[in-house]
């Protein structure tokens, strides 16, 4: 008998630990959440009242029936293992929701520079092979396409002794080079990029003997904050034609203008393609859209800005790297094609109806343009579809398991000037009233043509002449977006709520 109660009291303490052990994990479990939540401001107040009592009171009762109060052992199986569950819930819920604020946190703090990378340049040919070796001798630049190259001169001088020589276009400078009057060319790398584009001798015939890297400071007034649940805003998003960092200057690729009324539910992308012949915000000269983004964010927002007569109140800036990184994280996206095309990118085929694609893929099929007649206005189909073809994908019930690999995907790959409290809000604001956007978009357009650009004056290149009409038109359509609903509208909606 005394052995049978000393086993049943042992026995006893060790459910009681497991109890108490089991207590604790839930009480963490709601606390870590519960504090989240309300830091976040992520659901509104109907929602936290309901979650309060499904993930916080009922949690608690079973805790209670669990440490004081004696009862029969299926019912001592059945509260621990609802208490287990809860904690298992709970334990992904704060893992998911941790995981999401701090990630929208990371990309919404803009950044503080952006970066500008430069080449230093000799001939294929040449005896030079590390930067020690252009030591006392002359390095060539213009600045024509960066008139802030000093800076990056100026770096260079701390590595080494060179003497400058300054050149009126690249033309000159590289006739120089190849004439042994200068043995090193410092280029940035975007008007690098863009001569290799159109296989200029000056990339064949030379080799990168180093790379530079210079910041400069954002300029912090960019756009003007509004509260994004009360009041319509512009958001513009630049795609940037490059796979480094997401601070660097580069190409602007893809400009979308996205107007957005959330009293009206109403939102209106205008694509505005990258060969837009337009005047260069701040530069007193006409260049392409594509070539603005080499300047900086800022000078992107105000050359569109400059288009379409707006104010743009946020930016969104992403590069290649999200594209394939997001895809590839999906498991490939399943995209719409309206033809069958052979790419002039990295020559993956389409045909028409939907693709599986990968990363890779993906990039190609959102920059093609040259494989069709109509390009810009194709390739700005294919933008959208693509786009469509992710939110299809990551709505899908097994993103669950891939959600944390989605996340890490995109670090790095895209920066806003939104804030993360503006970005809760609108989540709370569409988890609240569930309204249905009315999501339109449209393009500008315009004609075939050449011009001699800022960025490089030396030759003409392909640029759109843009549609004056078209214009007008975009113009009308975002301020119909953005104008105040009418009474009768109003009433409706609450009628609805």
């Amino acid at each position: 008998m005394k052995y049978e109660n000393e086993k049943k009291e042992k026995t006893g303490k060790i459910s009681r630990f497991i109890n108490i052990f089991i207590a604790i994990l839930l009480v963490i479990a709601i606390s870590g959440v519960s504090y989240l939540i309300i830091k976040n401001h992520v659901l509104p107040l109907k929602y936290l009242f309901v979650y309060f009592i499904l993930f916080a009171l009922v949690p608690l009762v079973l805790m209670y029936f669990s440490l004081f109060r004696k009862r029969k052992r299926w019912l001592k199986i059945t509260v621990l293992i609802l208490q287990i569950i809860y904690i298992i819930v709970l334990g992904g819920a704060f893992f998911y929701l941790d995981k999401t604020f701090d990630f929208v946190e990371s990309f919404t703090q803009g950044f503080e520079y952006e970066t500008k990378n430069y080449y230093i340049l000799v001939l294929n040919n040449s005896e030079y092979n590390e930067i020690d070796n252009i030591n006392n001798l002359t390095i060539g630049y213009t600045t024509n396409f960066d008139n802030n190259i000093s800076k990056a001169l100026a770096e260079l001088d701390n590595k080494i002794t060179i003497t400058h020589q300054e050149y009126s276009g690249y033309n000159d400078l590289f006739n120089s080079l190849k004439n042994k009057e200068i043995q090193s060319i410092l280029m940035i790398d975007s008007l690098y990029d863009m001569l290799k584009e159109e296989n200029d001798p000056i990339i064949n015939e030379t080799k990168i003997l180093e790379k530079m890297v210079i910041k400069e400071r954002v300029n912090e007034n960019i756009g003007e904050h509004v509260s994004v649940t009360e009041e319509p805003f512009i958001l513009y998003v630049s795609g940037m034609d490059a796979y480094g960092n997401i601070t660097d200057k580069n190409r602007s690729d893809v400009n979308i203008v996205i107007s957005v009324n959330p009293k009206t539910h109403k939102v209106l992308m205008v694509n505005i393609p990258r060969d837009y012949y337009v005047d260069l915000a701040g530069y007193n000269a006409k260049d392409k859209l594509t070539h603005a983004g080499i300047y900086g964010i800022d000078t992107s927002i105000k050359t569109v800005e400059n288009i379409l007569d707006i104010k743009i109140n946020y930016y969104v800036k992403v590069n290649y790297n999200a594209l394939i990184k997001v895809v590839d994280a999906l498991g490939g996206v399943d995209v719409y094609s309206n033809y069958d095309f052979h790419s002039t990118e990295l020559f993956y085929s389409f045909h028409k109806g939907y693709n599986k694609v990968n990363g890779k893929q993906a990039l190609d099929f959102v920059r093609t343009r040259k494989a069709f007649q109509d390009g810009d206005r194709v390739r700005g189909e294919n933008q959208e579809a693509m786009i469509k073809a992710i939110i299809d994908k990551a709505l899908s019930p097994s993103i669950l398991i891939k959600y944390d690999a989605i996340l890490k995907s995109l670090e790095g790959s895209f920066a806003t000037n939104m804030s993360s409290e503006n970005i809760m809000s609108l989540i709370n604001m569409q988890l609240d009233k569930m309204p249905n956007w009315e999501i339109t978009s449209m393009s500008v357009t315009g004609s075939d043509g050449s011009g001699i650009t800022y960025s490089i004056p030396q030759m003409e290149l392909y640029v759109m002449i843009p549609d004056t009409k078209s214009i007008t038109d975009a113009k009308i359509a975002i301020a119909e977006t953005l104008k105040e609903p009418k009474q009768e509208e109003i009433d409706e909606e609450k009628v609805e709520e």
